[in-house]
Parts: C-alpha cells; sequence; structure tokens
C-alpha cells in the first residue's frame, strides 16, 4: 500500500503531531515509563503458569492468539507492562480478556506498530476500557477510519505520545530497556515499512519485536544499529511472509526461536515457505499461533522457555536423501544442478559432510 500524498494535513497527521506535543512536556526519550503500579499476577486459571515458574523474578511474554494479526503482552518482574499491536477490531474482547487475567488496569506502554487494521483494529478498545500511561506509535498519517478513531481516543484522554523512530528507547520499569530500532526513514512507499520495531531486553536474553517490517525495514536496521541486534525470540515479521526475514537479517538475529502469529489457512498463505527455510537453515526453532494458540514464554534473565513445544523444522538439504558431488568442486548438489555432470559422484548428505563438502547455495540454499 502507498502512502497516500495531499496538500492538506490529514485529520490523522493534525491528531499525531497534537499528541507528539505531548512527549516534550511528559515523557523524553530514555526515562522511565510512570511508576505505581502493582505487581501483575496472573490469575489461577492463566495458561502462563502451566508448565512455567509461579514466581515474579522473570520476564513473561504473551504472544496473543488474535488470528491474522499480532498481539503481545510484556510482563517485567517489577509489575510494569507493555501491549504491542491489538489485532483486529474482532480481536479486542480476547486482548482484553488476556489484560483482565494478569489483573492489568493499566497499561504502562501501548505501541501501536503501524496503522494497519490487523495490529490496531483493536486498539481504541483497550484505549477506552483500560489505563494508558504512554503509548509509542510511528510519525505516519492514515487515513483509515480505525486509526483516526483510535487518534482521537488518545487525544481525548490526554496520553502522551512517544514516536517510534531508531535511536530512542526507554525503560519498562528497572530492570527492562526497550531499544526502537526502526522505522529509519521518515517516508516509505510501503506502510508496512513504517513499522516500529523494538528489541525488549532482560538480562542476558532479549525478545524482537518487528510489526510488519520488510526487507528493507530490516536492511535498514542493519545498517543503522550501532550495536547487537541478536536477539534470543524473534517475532517474525508480517506473520511469516516472504516479504520479511530475510536470509541476512535472520543471521544477524541469530534467534533460537521464532514466533508466527497468523490464522489457520488463511488467504495469504502465511507462513510462506520460504521464511520457513531460512529459518530452518539458521536452526530456529518456530512457534505459530494457528497451531498453537496462545505462546508464552519466560526469561529468567539467562534463557528463555516457552510453555508449549515449538517445531524445528528440516533445512531443505535434510529433506534430500541423495547429492552429487564433482572432482574440482567444494560442494554437493541436486541433481539438474547447472553443476551436476555426468561425472558427478552421487553420496548421501551426511557422506558429503563428512568428506568437507557443504550445500550448493544455487539448487539447495542451505
Amino acid at each position: 500500500m502507498k502512502k497516500r500524498k495531499s496538500s492538506a494535513l490529514s485529520l490523522a497527521t493534525i491528531l499525531f503531531f497534537l499528541i507528539a506535543a505531548a512527549i516534550y512536556f511528559f515523557a523524553q526519550p530514555g526515562q522511565s515509563v510512570p511508576s505505581g503500579v502493582s505487581p501483575v499476577v496472573p490469575s489461577a486459571g492463566s495458561p502462563v503458569l502451566s508448565d512455567l515458574p509461579g514466581n515474579a523474578d522473570g520476564l513473561r511474554v504473551i504472544y496473543i492468539d488474535v488470528g491474522q494479526g499480532d498481539s503481545a503482552l510484556i510482563l517485567t518482574p517489577d509489575g510494569k507492562s507493555m501491549l504491542i499491536d491489538a489485532g483486529e477490531s474482532s480481536a479486542k474482547n480476547k486482548v482484553a480478556q488476556i489484560l483482565e487475567e494478569y489483573g492489568i488496569t493499566t497499561l504502562n506502554m501501548l505501541v501501536a506498530t503501524h496503522p494497519h487494521s490487523d495490529h490496531i483494529g483493536g486498539m481504541q478498545y483497550i484505549v477506552e476500557n483500560f489505563q494508558i500511561e504512554q503509548v509509542c506509535l510511528p510519525g505516519v498519517s492514515h487515513t483509515s477510519q480505525g486509526y483516526e478513531n483510535l487518534l482521537l481516543a488518545i487525544q481525548e484522554r490526554k496520553i502522551p505520545a512517544l514516536q517510534a523512530k531508531a535511536g530512542e528507547s526507554f525503560q519498562l520499569g528497572s530492570d527492562v530497556h526497550c531499544e526502537i530500532l526502526a522505522p529509519v526513514q521518515e517516508e516509505y512507499e510501503n506502510l508496512n515499512d513504517y513499522s516500529a520495531v523494538i528489541r525488549v531486553c532482560f538480562g542476558e536474553t532479549s525478545f524482537l519485536f518487528t510489526g510488519d517490517a520488510e526487507a528493507l525495514s530490516e536492511a535498514e536496521i542493519l545498517e543503522n544499529t550501532a550495536g547487537s541486534v541478536r536477539s534470543t525470540v524473534l517475532k517474525a515479521g508480517h506473520h511469516g511472509s516472504k516479504t520479511s526475514s530475510s536470509d541476512a537479517f535472520i543471521r544477524a538475529v541469530s534467534p533460537e526461536a521464532a514466533v508466527i502469529s497468523c490464522a489457520s489457512e488463511n488467504s495469504y498463505g502465511h507462513p510462506h515457505t520460504e521464511t520457513l527455510e531460512t529459518l530452518a537453515r539458521h536452526r530456529v526453532t518456530i512457534y505459530r499461533t494457528d497451531e498453537l494458540g496462545d505462546i508464552l514464554a519466560y526469561s529468567d534473565g539467562e534463557t528463555v522457555r516457552f510453555a508449549k513445544p515449538g517445531t524445528a523444522p528440516v533445512p531443505a538439504s535434510e529433506k534430500i536423501d541423495t547429492v552429487y558431488i564433482t572432482a574440482s568442486g567444494k560442494s554437493y548438489h541436486r541433481k539438474g544442478c547447472r553443476y551436476y555432470s555426468d561425472q558427478s559422484v552421487a553420496l548421501t548428505v551426511e557422506e558429503a559432510k563428512n568428506l568437507g563438502y557443504h550445500a550448493c547455495t544455487k539448487c539447495i540454499q542451505n
């Protein structure tokens, strides 16, 4: 979707600048989110207690199953909370239910990664029914009625705003530091590339939330970010679409696990095979909301555990029984590869690896 151009400022643009003006008076980048919220205690029926520690010493992340959309709740050891996106409007009750299960009446931070309805459709309801201490959203105008209604709700409640842009950061309580890695530029043709990309750091672990950021935004993050982007858990961009999760980005992030938020048998075909293969090549365990429902992760500051088992995908090179090598090459190939010849020697993948050969990047891509 291309950004609409107009000589007159849209209502959404005017509202954004009104909200952004509050930053100077209420919230400067790098300051802590306002305190005063009681520690979050899950209810007895909360699924996060099923297989994870019941104490409050760690960081909890709940990737909420909102169907074809995104929503994630972050709970800190000292009782702070942040909600990133809220799915379509049809998911508003589900998101509100999760908040209520954890006893949340006030959110310290609410993040709208970008104006697409599958990310912010349910957010107006959250703003109207919960106390919000601060919002974070990118500086982009969008004339959809849902987004304009959200901005109006934020303005009416005088909620201070932090503009999402690369280089900004904020604290979520005393132990959790949040770095905004994108958007890098001020204008994009594709609305997805305005997505707020946030790295949530707790101890030696980190969680990367990417909204719908695509390959362009990923490349800019790698070029612009001075520090490491390595993260223990990645929320795969754009619901596992092939437009995101580029090989270079996954290599740099080097996640142990990736969460894909999508609906079962969705019309977009998410997650795409190309993305699953990329994650497989990098030995990333995959957790999918369309398969597991709500996905619950716990960090003690050193390691991350999940309440449900994920899937460790098999790289393409290991799905084939026979590969071929040549006397002069250092790679093994599929039959039909341009480097294959009648003189090629057939081996198993294991035999080829034991001889020091590696997979051909042209025909196996591993």
